[in-house]
């Protein structure tokens, strides 16, 4: 409610003190605000006092704001040394004003000011070299997700490690989530990650792949071939001087025993080259009567044979086999059988495959003999790729997919919910986590072997700490001040 006084220029009412009334130039009506600036309140020391306590509590919310202010920055310098840890900014609002009564209108008096937002800071940290191959960072967006066995939580904090039974754990014993591998292949399932631990078995060689270059301009050297593979009467070092050129290749039986394969070439002709797959014959038995190939010690003895043939460019052509597992079966000594298959890089369209045997003028050489077999291996290290691959690496030398670390991204990262120890909680204002592989639909890529530090800007919580402690002491001067100034006006009640 408001009062409206008849006021003539440079008069007031009787009784009443010049500053309680609002002349005009001419003459008005002038409306006073009812609370704090009405006649009657204006010309008594109560009103003063009404207002007074209006300014200590604008001066106490000051003090609160500033209060919160400095413990939002001491957290933040406090977590300076957290991995993965996400500084916070303190947001600020006035409260709701008062309206206050004037010849422009209404206008209003500030009533102090609170704490409207805590904002997380989702910006990236700086990533620091680690020593253990399963720590782990993310550069970009999106998060690690980790269970407790009943719910999903998400955290930026790296820090993993492998307990007894080979899981990846973060140091409050959650499990990293992602997919499981078996022989190699992925799994389609997110689960707890597990990290086999174990030795792996011996892998049989089935495939055997040979790239060479034999020469254009080399002779027939005698008769339709000038070997002789029956193991009975040349040794293997025999086989590959007889032959125009010779490659070795190492394989691995059932029990994961290493043998030599030795490729032999031969110049039939006509661009046709005879090829052998020759072993020491003692290391092979026939699968119908189990006895040894060889009749010597070290007699070679041809497990595999055919032709090769190039048109006029050196490009392999044709391809033929003339003795095949068919024909003649043999397992190495002890080990269950196994089908080895060559591959000199012609498919079943007859079309040569690049990289592979090929004829060009030149002395023959080879470029590489490679085969799919190794033998038993202990784990050695652990390593974990840009697209989250986990990969062991083996005492035998070989790389094997062990897993895959997965990321999740949320469309509102400001909407996630702080729980403790670095990690948060899906909310409805966060949005529901879309979960996938590192470094796709804009999730971040893993970074092994690296942990992200904290975010938190030192020099600028500083700052911002200087800041609110003047702040502080400038509402804390304005209670004094309220304070004196009431002290003097309830003297004169």
């Amino acid at each position: 409610m408001s009062l409206r006084f008849r006021l003539d220029q440079g008069s007031r009412p009787h009784g009443r003190p010049a500053e309680a009334c609002v002349s005009t130039p001419d003459v008005a009506w002038v409306p006073l605000a009812a609370a704090g600036a009405d006649v009657a309140s204006a010309a008594s020391p109560f009103g003063g006092i009404v207002s007074l306590f209006s300014t200590l509590n604008t001066a106490t919310s000051g003090l609160t704001v500033s209060s919160s202010s400095l413990g939002v920055i001491g957290d933040n310098i406090a977590n300076m040394n957290t991995v993965g840890y996400k500084g916070s900014r303190s947001e600020f609002a006035d409260f709701l004003p008062q309206d206050v009564f004037g010849l422009a209108g209404p206008s209003q008096i500030g009533t102090g000011a609170g704490m409207n937002n805590l904002q997380t800071l989702f910006g990236q940290g700086s990533l620091e070299i680690s020593e253990n191959p399963i720590d782990l960072a993310i550069s970009g967006d999106g998060f690690f997700q980790v269970n407790d066995g009943v719910s999903d939580f998400y955290t930026r904090a790296g820090q993993f490690y492998l307990d007894k039974d080979g899981y990846v754990v973060n140091a409050q014993g959650l499990h990293v989530q992602g997919y499981n591998a078996t022989n190699g292949t992925l799994g389609a399932t997110l689960d707890d990650l597990q990290v086999d631990l174990n030795a792996i078995q011996p892998a049989t060689t089935t495939e055997i792949t040979v790239s060479a270059t034999l020469d254009a301009e080399a002779t027939v050297t005698g008769g339709v071939s000038a070997l002789t593979l029956d193991g009975a009467n040349d040794t293997l070092e025999d086989a590959a001087n007889a032959a125009d050129f010779a490659m070795s290749v190492t394989v691995y039986d059932s029990l994961g025993v290493a043998h030599e394969v030795t490729v032999l070439y031969e110049y039939a002709g006509s661009n046709s080259w005879n090829w052998y797959a020759v072993v020491d014959g003692n290391a092979v038995t026939d699968t119908t009567t189990g006895l040894p190939a060889a009749a010597v010690e070290d007699g070679a003895f041809a497990i595999a044979s055919g032709t090769a043939t190039f048109d006029t460019d050196g490009v392999l052509a044709g391809f033929t086999e003339t003795q095949t597992s068919a024909s003649n079966a043999w397992n190495f000594t002890g080990a269950a059988a196994q089908d080895v298959s060559f591959d000199f890089g012609l498919d079943t369209a007859l079309q040569a495959t690049e990289g592979n045997v090929r004829m060009l003028a030149g002395e023959s050489a080879h470029s590489g003999i490679t085969q799919d077999g190794y033998p038993p291996g202990d784990l050695v290290n652990l390593g974990v790729g840009a697209d989250g691959l986990v990969t062991g690496r083996y005492s035998n030398g070989e790389d094997i997919i062990l897993g895959a670390v997965v990321v999740a991204k949320f469309s509102a990262n400001a909407g996630l919910e702080r729980v403790g120890g670095t990690l948060y909680r899906e909310t409805v204002n966060s949005g529901s986590p879309v979960v996938g592989d590192p470094g796709t639909g804009g999730r971040g890529a893993i970074v092994g072997n690296a942990l992200e530090l904290s975010n938190v800007d030192l020099e600028g919580e500083f700052i911002s700490m200087i800041t609110s402690q003047r702040t502080y002491q400038a509402n804390a001067r304005m209670v004094d001040t309220a304070n004196s100034t009431l002290q003097e006006l309830v003297q004169l009640v």
